[in-house]
C-alpha cells in the first residue's frame, strides 16, 4: 500500500471521528459535559498524518494503534487497521483483526461482507489462494453482487487454470456490471481447449471450446493456435490449413505470427508453409515475424534452411535490436566473418532479452502470454520490435 492511500484512509478516519464526536454531542439532551474519549483519538489520527507526511509510515502505524485501543468497539478502526498491516506486509497481524472483528456478536451484515473481503484479500496477498477463495465466496453469501470479490475469485481462478469456473464468475460480473466481456470469455475457452488437448488429449472437446471462442470473438488468436495444433497433429492436408492461416492473419494479425513456431516443429508443414511466410513478409516487411522463423529455424537444426530464406528474400534488419537477434543466430561457417567475440555476447543478449510487452501496462516477458502477469488483461502483449534493449 502507498503512502499516499494510507494517508487516505488516516484523513476518512478523522472525518468519520469528527463526526461521530459531533453527532454524539448532538444527541446529549443532558447538560453533561461532553466525554473526551473521541478527542483523545483524533490526536492520535492526526500525529499518524503527520509522521506519513514526514515519510515515517511505521510511526504513522503506530498510532493507528493507539486508536484502536482507544475505542476499542470501532470496527472502522480496526477495518483500517488491517488495511495498514497488510500494505506494510504484516499479514499475519492484519488475518488476526480481521478474523477477530468476523467473530464478534455484533457486527453488523454490511460490515461482515467487508470484513470477509478484507480477510481474503489478506490471504490471497500472502499467496493463500484456498483460503482466499473461501473468504470471497463467504462475502458473496451476504450479496451475491459483491463486484470487489467476484474480481477477486475470478483471478484466483485464473490463476488455477479452472477455466469453466472463471467463465461462471465471468457471467456474474457481466450481469452486475451490465456489460458484455465476450473478448474476455472468448480468451477462458481458448484456455479450456487447451487443456482439453494437452491434458486429457480429447481432440472433440477441444475443438468445440476452440469454436466457441472463435463464435464469441473472431480476434481470439488463441483460439486459432489451438484448432491449428490439432490440424496439425492429425496431419491434415495443407490447403485446408493454410485457409485456418489465412484467416488467423486477417483476424489477429498482432498474434498471428505465433503459429510460426507450430509450422517449423512438424517437418511435413515447415516446407509446405514456406511460400505462405513469404508471401506474408514481403506484404508486411514485419522484421519481428521474419526473426522469430529464422530462430525457430535455427533451433530446429536447420541452419541450412536460415541462410537460404535470408538470401531468397534478401532480408536486411532495420535496427540494432535486429542486428544482435540475427548475430545470435551465427553458428560456426561465420567464424572468420564475425567476431568470434560479439557472437558471444549476442548470444547471451539473446537469453536475457524480452520479446513481447504488454500494450496495457507496459510489462515485459520473454515468452509469450495470453494474459498480462502484471494487469491481468487478455490478449494485450504484442512483440517488441526496434531499439529496445
Amino acid at each position: 500500500m502507498t503512502q499516499a492511500v494510507i494517508l487516505t484512509l488516516l484523513l476518512l478516519l478523522v472525518a468519520a471521528i469528527s463526526w461521530w464526536v459531533w453527532r454524539q454531542n448532538e444527541l446529549d439532551a443532558a447538560d453533561e459535559p461532553p466525554k473526551r474519549d473521541d478527542d483523545a483519538r483524533v490526536m492520535p489520527l492526526l500525529r499518524g498524518i503527520n509522521f506519513l507526511l514526514s515519510d515515517q509510515a511505521d510511526l504513522a502505524l503506530q498510532e493507528m494503534v493507539q486508536v484502536a485501543r482507544l475505542r476499542s468497539d470501532a470496527i472502522d478502526v480496526y477495518m483500517a487497521l488491517g488495511e495498514m498491516f497488510r500494505g506494510s506486509g504484516e499479514i499475519g497481524r492484519a488475518v488476526r483483526i480481521h478474523q477477530n472483528l468476523l467473530a464478534r456478536p455484533d457486527i453488523q451484515p454490511e460490515q461482515a461482507l467487508e470484513a470477509h473481503y478484507a480477510l481474503g484479500r489478506d490471504f490471497h496477498t500472502g499467496g493463500l489462494l484456498d483460503r482466499a477463495l473461501r473468504q470471497y465466496e463467504q462475502a458473496l453469501e451476504i450479496d451475491s453482487g459483491h463486484l470487489p470479490s467476484l474480481e477477486a475469485a475470478l483471478r484466483i481462478r485464473e490463476q488455477g487454470k479452472e477455466w469453466l469456473k472463471a467463465e461462471a464468475l465471468l457471467c456474474r460480473i457481466e450481469r452486475v456490471r451490465g456489460e458484455d466481456a465476450h473478448d474476455h470469455r472468448a480468451f477462458l475457452y481458448a484456455e479450456e481447449a487447451r487443456r482439453c488437448w494437452h491434458e486429457e488429449h480429447d481432440r472433440q472437446k477441444a475443438m468445440e471450446y476452440a469454436d466457441q471462442a472463435i463464435a464469441l470473438d473472431e480476434g481470439c488468436a488463441s483460439a486459432y493456435l489451438v484448432r491449428l495444433e490439432l490440424l496439425l497433429e492429425q496431419e491434415a492436408p495443407w490447403p485446408e490449413v493454410e485457409a485456418l492461416l489465412r484467416r488467423l492473419w486477417q483476424q489477429c494479425r498482432h498474434h498471428a505470427q505465433q503459429a510460426i513456431p507450430l509450422l517449423v516443429k512438424y517437418a511435413r508443414y515447415r516446407a509446405a508453409s514456406e511460400p505462405f511466410l513469404i508471401g506474408i513478409w514481403r506484404d508486411s516487411h514485419d522484421e519481428g515475424m521474419m526473426l522469430l522463423w529464422l530462430e525457430q529455424l535455427h533451433k530446429a537444426g536447420c541452419d541450412d534452411d536460415v541462410r537460404r530464406l535470408i538470401d531468397a528474400t534478401g532480408f536486411t534488419t532495420s535496427s540494432l535490436r535486429g542486428d544482435l537477434h540475427l548475430l545470435s543466430l551465427a553458428g560456426e561457417e561465420a567464424a572468420g566473418q564475425v567476431d568470434a567475440g560479439l557472437v558471444a555476447r549476442a548470444k547471451r543478449w539473446r537469453r536475457q532479452v524480452k520479446d513481447y510487452v504488454c500494450a496495457e501496462c507496459g510489462v515485459e516477458v520473454r515468452e509469450m502470454r495470453w494474459q498480462c502477469p502484471q494487469c491481468h488483461q487478455w490478449g494485450s502483449m504484442r512483440t517488441v520490435n526496434g531499439d529496445v534493449l
